[in-house]
């Protein structure tokens, strides 16, 4: 991968503290990955000798029984990066597998290279320790989300937690399609769907397709 296709990833937090050539030595090792909705990036128990940045599009990760049912663990948009912990383990295997949701780019990263310029970088072990740790939160959060809130107050925190911390009305985009983020809640999606429709006779929000307005924030605070 030329170091021109690389450059946009320069700032990213696994990133921004290479030098210049130590930033050229993994763009040069590095792929640039295109892949169609629905096309698996990598199965459950493969070898695991990449990890990988988005730059466009959706990838979901999951679990996926013998029977074809499919339990989403993360849902993951440009910017994002996923199975970079697992360059440390002895024999790495991926523990879910990838697929994209919509037409996605990312870039493949090589562990072994990557590997050679971080025992190199105290700076960028720092910088990656900290960023496991807070999506390793962010999961506990949602782990707990999901064990102890009924299904109205998941869709109500998820719905929150896209608007962020703003006052009045707000606009929100579903990252994923219904289905989805109803396996994301560990809901049925007739539940999701009954939910939203709850939501908008009580007059909280409206719906448009995957676009939620939320018509007051405070009051869907409090009326999980």
């Amino acid at each position: 991968m030329n170091l021109d296709q690389f450059s946009p990833l320069r700032q990213h937090a696994l990133l921004a503290t290479l030098d210049d050539e130590q930033f050229a030595t993994v763009a040069a090792a590095s792929q640039l990955i295109t892949a169609d909705a629905e096309q698996i990036l990598f199965q459950r128990g493969s070898p695991a000798r990449h990890f990988y940045i988005l730059m466009e599009g959706q990838v979901r990760l999951c679990l996926q029984s013998r029977s074809g049912d499919e339990k989403i663990v993360q849902v993951l948009g440009p910017g994002q990066s996923f199975a970079e912990a697992l360059m440390f383990a002895e024999s790495p295997a991926f523990p879910v597998t990838s697929i994209a949701v919509l037409p996605t780019t990312l870039v493949a990263i090589p562990n072994v290279e990557y590997l050679d310029v971080l025992r190199a970088s105290n700076a960028t072990c720092l910088r990656m320790l900290a960023d496991l740790s807070r999506r390793l939160h962010s999961h506990m959060r949602e782990i707990e989300t999901l064990s102890f809130e009924n299904a109205r107050n998941r869709v109500i925190t998820h719905l929150l937690k896209l608007a962020g911390n703003g006052t009045g009305s707000a606009s929100v985009v579903l990252g994923e399609a219904k289905q989805a983020l109803a396996a994301r809640l560990a809901i049925k999606p007739e539940t999701l769907s009954r939910t939203l429709r709850a939501l908008t006779e009580a007059g909280s929000i409206e719906v448009d397709g995957r676009t939620i307005r939320i018509l007051d924030l405070e009051r869907l605070r409090h009326s999980g």
